[in-house]
């Protein structure tokens, strides 16, 4: 059964086309076609549909082969163009081939003309599927690009024998750079490595040359310092061959939390020994010994205020974990500075007898933005350290002030003081100044962390001045409620 072509023939002689027309239906072809003499002309029956192959005579009075394909290259045109012509110089065939044109003939040997219209139609239809896939190929990888750009990760696509880097997601870019194209993963991933890396997980992510399963592990990155959860897998790349792509994502803040946590309770643990050995020795004593009344009122004090020591480190401790893990949701209100100082004041007066506290507050300090119940514990933990660290007595005074966008309050004493190189490390978990007169103070050392860590969840700050033997005054500065 004859198949239909569309063809645009450049021809001027109406014999020779009735020649090509029956060739063509002896072959088995029914041309559609369009026959022109002219650059007009054939430069309107382009604009008007598509062809599937255009046969040009080489030599027209108006016109001729070699016009009609600059006329293809300058549309950027893939139609298969084939020259029949009465007579050619094989120099001027050879000139028409490397112009662009598929094929020639002799008009009066018109036996291959089906047979190169057909191949070169054919052919054609094989460029025009190829890039197509290829089109569609890159449509889908812009796609993919285009997520995985959107990512808050890393992500690489890898050469699995030289290493070079075929793909890197904006993210990457950012952390190590543009330059990275052909470059090796080592190179600019790892901070200039000259050759790969020992945990390369090449050889795991392939068995007989399948791909396996993905392979996820854990590493700190040496450029930027960071830990990354990976996830490596060997996929098909778009030629066909098989690459490495990882996702690696900032697992940085989970490890430190982790570090944090273990450290934590290896501290507390430690801290907690020491009361728990106190309780169960004296418990212990009473238990296996005839004491006096005297005596035994002496072992039951040391009991109990071992007992409240260890029940304020495991309250602190509790805190402490539900603010670093963003637990603890506060109540935002206005809170009134010089009430909070003074509700704390009178609390903490009956705590000592040897203690004078003096509230020293502006009545017009505005109101700051935080929850009432955590700011007040700050100002009680802050009296409370006040009055410990000033065992001969003394007066606590308690002050404010406004500041631009903050207020700021303070607690100071008269006690004994903290060393310059201590003042920054106060503030740490379990630390306290390793001096006669300090130690003989009890604590769990959470106090000042604790009120370090609620400070900075209301978007303030907390520091100390100090001097040795002279006292030392705690700052608070906290946002303005607005």
């Amino acid at each position: 059964m004859d198949h239909q072509l569309r063809m645009l023939i450049l021809e001027d002689s109406e014999d020779d086309l009735l020649l090509l027309l029956r060739e063509l239906r002896r072959g088995g072809i029914d041309p559609v076609y369009e026959r022109t003499e002219t650059d007009a002309g054939m430069r309107a029956l382009l604009d008007e549909r598509e062809w599937d192959v255009i046969i040009a005579d080489y030599n027209m009075p108006r016109f001729g082969a070699m016009v009609g394909l600059e006329i293809v290259k300058e549309r950027e045109l893939d139609i298969p163009f084939i020259i029949v012509s009465g007579k050619i110089g094989e120099d001027l065939a050879v000139a028409a081939m490397k112009a662009g044109a598929h094929d020639y003939l002799m008009k009066g040997n018109l036996s291959r003309l089906v047979p190169a219209i057909e191949r070169e139609v054919r052919e054609a239809g094989e460029r025009r599927r190829r890039r197509q896939a290829e089109a569609a190929m890159r449509n889908q990888f812009n796609q993919i690009s285009t997520i995985f750009d959107s990512l808050n990760a890393l992500v690489y696509v890898v050469d699995m024998d030289s290493y070079r880097l075929l793909y890197l997601n904006k993210y990457g870019a950012q952390l190590f750079g543009e330059n990275w194209e052909g470059r090796p993963c080592h190179e600019v991933i790892q901070g200039g490595k000259t050759l790969p890396c020992d945990f390369c997980t090449n050889d795991k992510l392939l068995l007989d040359g399948k791909a396996l399963p993905p392979y996820i592990w854990e590493y700190k990155n040496m450029t930027t310092g960071r830990w990354y959860q990976c996830i490596d897998k060997a996929i098909r790349w778009t030629d066909d061959r098989l690459v490495r792509m990882e996702i690696a994502i900032d697992i940085t803040e989970r490890k430190e939390m982790e570090r944090m946590k273990d450290e934590m309770i290896s501290a507390v643990s430690h801290e907690m020994h020491t009361p728990l050995t106190a309780m169960i020795g004296f418990t212990e004593f009473l238990l296996e010994n005839e004491v006096d009344r005297e005596q035994q009122k002496n072992c039951l004090q040391t009991i109990h205020k071992e007992t409240e020591r260890l029940s304020e480190l495991i309250n602190n401790f509790l805190q402490l974990q539900r603010l670093k893990a963003s637990m603890v949701k506060f109540r935002i209100m206005p809170v009134s500075v010089g009430l909070l100082l003074a509700d704390a004041a009178a609390l903490y007066t009956a705590a000592s007898r040897k203690h004078t506290i003096v509230v020293e507050c502006p009545p017009d300090l505005p109101p700051v933005r935080g929850n009432e119940e955590q700011l007040y514990q700050v100002a009680g933990n802050l009296i409370s350290n006040a009055i410990k660290y000033s065992p001969a007595g003394g007066t606590v005074t308690l002050g404010g002030r406004a500041d631009d966008d903050m207020v700021v309050f303070w607690v100071k004493d008269n006690g004994v003081g903290i060393s310059p190189e201590f003042q920054e490390r106060v503030f740490e978990r379990f630390f306290r100044v390793d001096n006669s007169d300090r130690r003989k103070v009890g604590g769990a050392g959470l106090g000042l962390t604790l009120v370090r860590e609620i400070v900075a969840a209301h978007g303030g700050r907390v520091w100390v001045e100090s001097t040795p033997d002279a006292g030392s005054t705690f700052f608070v500065s906290l946002p303005r409620m607005k």
